[in-house]
């Protein structure tokens, strides 16, 4: 594996210390460096990788996080237990919030974090995250971690692979995660912020834990006043003191300059608006993608003079609601809905304004959680035999702690911020405390422990729904559900897997001896004559392509006392599943039994698009649920009457 950047001949050629920035030897052979072009196009030969020109490599010495990213997921998965005055931090004091103590997931847990993504080596910010995590997952498997949580990730579609299964050993993070899983240690991954269009899903490999992220029962909110005394309600973190006044407002639409595209300036993109039209007023701008471009918006807007923002979410980001934690302008976020409220407004009179009142924290709202917008859904197009996310976990407007660093982006102890990245730590969090729980346990035991007691409701009691709170959210969104941690604590039964099975799962990707080497370079391995993924051990069931017949094996192992336990189908609609045996009966600790689903169906009368169902397994104390997903195979004959 080779990474590389490349850079004009300013240098001596023969001083390789200028060239050298990581080399990889304890996981695999590979190195990352700084080739002029000459050698890079040598190289490009032998493997494809993105390259620019004119980068200098100046890696300042210091470990200390410039960002805020790597300093909110850490304290959110490790955090120590610290009590926060209100008036010690901007953050709480801003969002209403009284005398608490903040903690994270695992707080007695023992932390490490690597620095990755260095803003101080200028060169391609994904060639960054590739050299920098995989110099830093290949330190944490030197240094016997028992959990990863990685909050990053690359998604690739079919177009990027000549086939699926190619993946598995392109993608760097997929075979440094899979040595990682081999030494023992549980890999828990963010599936990425590119919904919520299917599918998109980051970090598909059965071997890592795919967070998707959820709302929780907390909202930072105020009250948009319209002119006419119409009242809209809006997310909002940060604000200075009200002075209780009215401002003229102006849409990005209406205060486009001459020449610039109507849609762009609808946007407040960079230079499509008219200062001198902005000056003063609240800017009105429609945002695609949340928080992820409120920031930009923010500093745009105080650019040209604006003396607040609201945002407005376009049709596809629907209700789901990101407040901007930039403290630059006063900013309000509103759904889908209230935004045509807010444009029929302002265009109903030559004068329109508008004033925000203060920050508002609510607790206990429902329902929550709803599956963010911006989560990336399945199914997995690499592998569809497996269900990708895993699991959802807290991911919008998630407090957590901030960098110090006088360079960082935005200054603060703590911050509320939203994405994947922010799910990802609670789960890493958890599993730390199984590690600690049970230390014999196998990574497989661990991931199917959250995913098992995982529920697809929400706080009142019905199916999670999407950000919209009109479609009921699927096992794309969610996965098995929301993570419950102190059930995973006892989950009764698990669905393990060893090395081996993990193997045979790539080798039913036809991979030949070299390829499986990049896996196996610690022992030899032979593959099995045929693997049917179908059969692999995992805690959730998916079949891809039914065509009205298959059967499934698994394997259950007893984790707790001795207990019988008896099985309940919800067979997603038109399908018939008979499980064989229906009843497991465990007289001792880590017995192993095996199970199988056979499946049934006219498939001509089956609808095309996925459907859902669950298996669950109960001895009365323990619910061990397994989401069920299948598709039929695509007809070629038409639809029998």
């Amino acid at each position: 594996m080779i990474s590389m950047v490349s850079k004009k001949k300013d240098y001596d050629q023969h001083d390789s210390s200028n060239k050298l920035i990581y080399s990889y030897t304890k996981v695999f052979n590979a190195f990352a460096a700084t080739l002029d072009e000459e050698e890079a196009k040598e190289l490009a030969r032998i493997a494809e990788v993105l390259a620019s020109s004119n980068t200098t490599v100046n890696i300042k010495p210091s470990p200390r996080d410039m960002m805020g990213h790597g300093s909110h997921t850490l304290s959110t998965a490790g955090g120590n237990v610290v009590p926060v005055l209100r008036n010690d931090a901007f953050c709480f004091e801003a969002l209403d919030i009284n005398n608490v103590s903040v903690k994270g997931g695992s707080p007695r847990s023992r932390v490490v974090s690597y620095k990755a993504v260095w803003p101080e080596l200028k060169i391609s910010k994904a060639i960054a995250c590739y050299m920098d995590s995989l110099a830093a997952m290949e330190a944490a498997i030197g240094d016997g971690v028992d959990v990863i949580n990685l909050s990053l990730g690359a998604v690739y579609s079919l177009n990027d692979l000549k086939a699926p299964g190619d993946y598995y050993f392109q993608d760097p993070y997929s075979i440094t995660s899979f040595h990682a899983m081999v030494n023992g240690i549980v890999i828990v991954t963010s599936v990425g912020n590119d919904g919520p269009k299917p599918p998109v899903v980051g970090n598909p490999a059965p071997w890592v834990l795919t967070v998707a992220a959820g709302t929780i029962d907390r909202e930072f909110t105020c009250n948009i006043i319209l002119g006419n005394d119409q009242k809209i309600k809006a997310a909002r973190y940060f604000d200075p003191p009200s002075n209780d006044t009215f401002y003229p407002l102006i849409s990005g639409g209406d205060a486009r300059i001459i020449g610039a595209d109507l849609t762009n300036a609808s946007y407040c993109f960079p230079e499509t608006l008219d200062p001198v039209k902005v000056n003063g007023k609240i800017l009105v701008c429609t945002v695609e993608q949340g928080d992820l471009n409120m920031p930009y918006l923010t500093i745009e807007a105080t650019k040209i003079g604006a003396i607040g923002v609201i945002a407005t979410n376009n049709e596809i980001l629907g209700s789901t609601l990101f407040p901007d934690s930039n403290q630059m302008l006063p900013t309000a976020h509103i759904t889908y809905k209230d935004a045509q409220t807010l444009f029929s407004y302002i265009n109903s009179t030559r004068t329109p304004t508008a004033k925000l009142t203060q920050t508002r924290t609510i607790v206990q709202t429902k329902p929550a959680p709803v599956v963010a917008e911006f989560s990336s859904k399945g199914p997995n197009t690499i592998t569809p035999e497996i269900l990708k996310p895993d699991v959802l976990a807290p991911g919008v407007s998630i407090i957590a702690a901030w960098s110090q660093d006088p360079n960082a982006t935005m200054s603060g102890a703590y911050f509320p911020h939203s994405g994947t990245s922010m799910a990802a730590p609670h789960v890493a969090g958890i599993a730390a405390l199984l590690r600690k729980l049970y230390p014999h346990w196998t990574p497989s035991a661990i991931k199917s422990a959250i995913i098992t007691t995982a529920t697809p409701l929400d706080n009142s009691g019905m199916r999670m729904h999407e950000d919209d709170m009109v479609h009921e959210a699927t096992p794309f969104g969610f996965g098995a559900g929301l993570v419950q941690p102190n059930q995973a604590m006892d989950p009764g039964l698990v669905y393990d897997m060893t090395v081996n099975d993990y193997i045979d799962f790539l080798c039913a990707h036809h991979f030949n001896n070299t390829v499986l080497e990049l896996f196996t370079k610690q022992y030899a391995y032979k593959c099995p004559q045929s693997v049917n993924i179908l059969n692999l051990n995992y805690p959730s069931i998916t079949i891809p392509n039914f065509s009205g017949s298959a059967s499934v094996t698994r394997k259950l192992k007893n984790v707790a006392q001795p207990a019988t336990y008896k099985a309940r189908i919800k067979a997603p609609p038109g399908i018939s599943i008979i499980v064989k045996p229906n009843t497991l009966v465990y007289s001792k600790p880590n017995q192993e039994k095996k199970f199988k689903l056979i499946f049934s169906s006219d498939v001509n009368h089956l609808p095309l698009d996925y459907q859902f169902g669950s298996l669950v397994w109960s001895d009365g104390k323990h619910i061990v649920r397994s989401p069920i997903v299948i598709k039929a195979k695509p007809r070629t004959t038409p639809l029998k009457h």
